[in-house]
């Protein structure tokens, strides 16, 4: 007679923390890992728990999980990205699952996932991923920056700011090649080209840019053509900047002095 299997919990009212001790539990239980939880590791670095062993392999194993039933949630994506850049575990990712089959093999597949991110040399070079697990138990890995950048255009094309004036600062800036790069306060990044730049003062002080100069501006959202950067239109000066009145286009002195 075949042993009875304990129902499926019902995932449909389950919360991420819910999801997080079931993944835990079942990677210990079912794959024999060790799988270490720290609630700082959560609150301070967005890692649900750290898998520091697994069944049967004996290479080093240092992985940090975020999961999560949320797809494609920017400000989470932005947190993790940002928290697994200081170091704190060897490799990471951040998990996307389907709550239609968790039942039906979606954490076997993780595990393969996770061997594959771990093992592969094709992600030799990279030290944090994201991986989303479909309904149909396939999976996909992307790349978190560029995941990020798409939801940030998404989000301005949808929140319609093309009449809203923005604050941000250059950052970068190619005199040979006539563009360069703005930062917003959210740290998306804008392309701009001098072609774009309605302030005359401004226009002055680009040609003697150096590279590594912070100069602050404003400019209006000029959408984004499917780029890699949204477009920065009708750039001027910014409030808080100033220029010598006697700068001229030949002055190669540093910016900041020159400011």
């Amino acid at each position: 007679m075949s042993e009875l299997r304990e129902p499926f919990p019902d995932v449909s009212k389950w919360s991420d923390t819910d999801l997080s001790n079931y993944v835990r539990k079942t990677l210990t239980e079912s794959f024999g890992g060790r799988v270490d939880y720290d609630p700082v590791y959560s609150d301070l670095y967005s890692l649900d728990f750290v898998i520091n062993r697994l069944e049967g392999i004996h290479a080093l194993v240092n992985l940090g999980v975020r999961t999560t039933f949320s797809i494609e949630n920017l400000s989470r994506q932005e947190a993790f990205l940002e928290a697994a850049k200081k170091g704190v575990v060897h490799k990471s990712v951040y998990l996307e699952f389907d709550r239609r089959n968790l039942n039906q093999g979606a954490l076997i597949v993780a595990y393969a996932a996770f061997l594959a991110f771990l093992f592969d040399n094709r992600y030799r070079e990279l030290k944090a991923i994201g991986l989303r697990i479909f309904e149909d138990c396939t999976y996909h890995f992307f790349s978190l920056e560029e995941n990020i950048r798409r939801l940030r255009r998404e989000r301005h094309e949808q929140t319609n700011e093309y009449d809203r004036q923005v604050g941000g600062d250059i950052i970068a800036y190619f005199t040979d090649k006539g563009f360069g790069f703005i930062e917003d306060e959210s740290a998306q990044k804008f392309f701009f080209h001098i072609a774009n730049v309605v302030d005359e003062d401004l226009r002055i002080q680009l040609p003697s840019y150096n590279q590594g100069d912070i100069i602050p501006v404003e400019f209006y959202y000029g959408g984004s053509d499917g780029k890699k950067y949204p477009k920065a239109v009708n750039v001027t000066l910014g409030r808080s900047a100033a220029i010598r009145p006697d700068l001229a286009p030949e002055s190669s002195g540093n910016l900041d002095e020159e400011l």
